[in-house]
Formats: structure tokens, C-alpha cells, sequence
């Protein structure tokens, strides 16, 4: 029914637009792992070899991931404005502050699981830097990147579509892409195209699901399991 309904509302070369707008959210999606990733990876390593440091720092990390983080949307609005930065660019700030929380949280969990006994060898083998990130962290932490990065991404997806769309007083901001593509369809109540941008966004989140995110779970349960 929904594939009827859009084929008679909603013109052919404008579905192909919309694969576009998708895959420019997909890209944004992206540059969020890559920056909570290398970011926010160490900053959970450092945090949960330190046992005082993760009690205190946990609980803050999940107040800062429960947190809506669509409330500061309208003062980054003022700041981009203020900046004249497209929200292109801005768009993938506002994805980051709401859903890099997971990785960091999960990076926390999966370095307190490490046992001290393999840390303690490794500083024994003097390993560090990117030798002990290579031999101990990475494989020890995996599993919970992978957690992370999946919540992350699923996060970015539905937080794009209110930061692909952000305004303050008269002035409103709109990036390309799937999520304001939504948003616009729905301020107007068009309903194909509500479908459209819908259907389209959960095909790109199922489709990376099925040949990206499964096979690191798979790979993550297989070989950089512990215990």
C-alpha cells in the first residue's frame, strides 16, 4: 500500500533525490563514528583502567547519553548563525552531541572488563602505545565498540531528523539530507513523502545492519571475546 501510495504522489526523478539525501545523512553518520571513535575510544580506555576514576565518571557519561540533546539545538543554532556555518557541516555537531555518548560509555565498559592479569603481562612485555592498543586494547575492547558504535549509529540516524532542520526566532537552518527531507514532509503533512524519506531511511539502517554491523557482532563474539 505505501509503495502505491507513493508511486502516484510522488515523481521518479524525485525518489532518486531522495536515495541522494539519504546517503549524504549516511555519510554524516559516518563522520560521527570516525570522530566519536578516535576521540572518545582512549578517553573510555584512560577512564576505565582507572577504577576511582570510572565510578565517577560513569555515572556522569550516563546522564550526559540520557540526556536530550535536542534542548541545546536552538543555542548551537545561534552559534552557527553567528558563524555562517552551513548546517551541512553543523548538522553533523548536533548528531555528534547526541549519540558519541555511547561509544564513550561502552569504551568505559569494555576496558573495565579487561582482566588485570592480561594488563599486568602486558606492562610486564613493556608494552605501550600502539603496540599494547594493537596486541591488548583493541581485540580486550572490541565487543564494546561494536555495542557502542551500533547505538551511536542508530542515535545519529533518528537525531537526524531534527538536526538536518534547527531554528531560533525567524531564522531557520536546513542541511540536505534524509532527516530534514522527513522533517519537511511532515511540517506540510505529505504523507507519500513521509513514507518515502521513512522507508528509504530504514532501508539504508537495515542494509548496513545486515552486511556491516553483523558481521563485526559475529566477528567480535568469534574471536575478541574474553572468558
Amino acid at each position: 500500500m505505501g509503495v502505491h501510495i507513493v508511486s502516484n504522489e510522488v515523481p521518479l526523478r524525485e525518489v532518486g533525490s531522495v536515495l541522494g539525501l539519504s546517503f549524504l545523512t549516511f555519510l554524516r553518520v559516518i563522520c560521527l563514528l570516525i570522530f566519536a571513535t578516535l576521540v572518545w575510544t582512549p578517553v573510555g580506555v584512560a577512564i576505565g583502567f582507572n577504577p576511582k576514576l570510572a565510578r565517577v565518571a560513569q555515572p556522569i557519561v550516563l546522564i550526559l547519553a540520557s540526556f536530550p540533546a535536542n534542548f541545546i539545538f536552538p543555542a548551537m543554532t545561534i552559534v552557527f548563525i553567528a558563524m555562517h556555518l552551513s548546517l551541512n557541516a553543523g548538522s553533523i555537531i548536533l548528531m555528534i552531541l547526541g549519540a558519541q555518548w555511547y561509544v564513550l560509555f561502552n569504551a568505559i565498559a569494555g576496558a573495565m572488563a579487561v582482566p588485570n592479569d592480561l594488563r599486568e603481562m602486558a606492562a610486564n612485555m613493556r608494552l605501550t602505545g600502539w603496540p599494547l592498543w594493537r596486541k591488548l586494547i583493541i581485540p580486550a575492547i572490541f565487543p564494546a565498540w561494536v555495542t557502542g558504535a551500533i547505538t551511536a549509529s542508530g542515535g545519529a540516524w533518528n537525531a537526524s531528523i531534527v538536526s538536518e532542520v534547527t531554528s531560533w526566532g525567524n531564522k531557520t537552518l536546513k542541511a540536505d539530507g534524509i532527516g530534514a527531507y522527513i522533517a519537511n514532509a511532515t511540517t506540510v503533512g505529505d504523507a507519500p513523502r513521509i513514507v518515502l524519506g521513512v522507508s528509504f531511511m530504514c532501508i539504508f539502517v537495515v542494509a548496513t545492519n545486515r552486511l556491516f554491523w553483523r558481521r563485526l557482532y559475529a566477528l567480535a563474539e568469534t574471536r575478541y571475546r574474553l572468558g
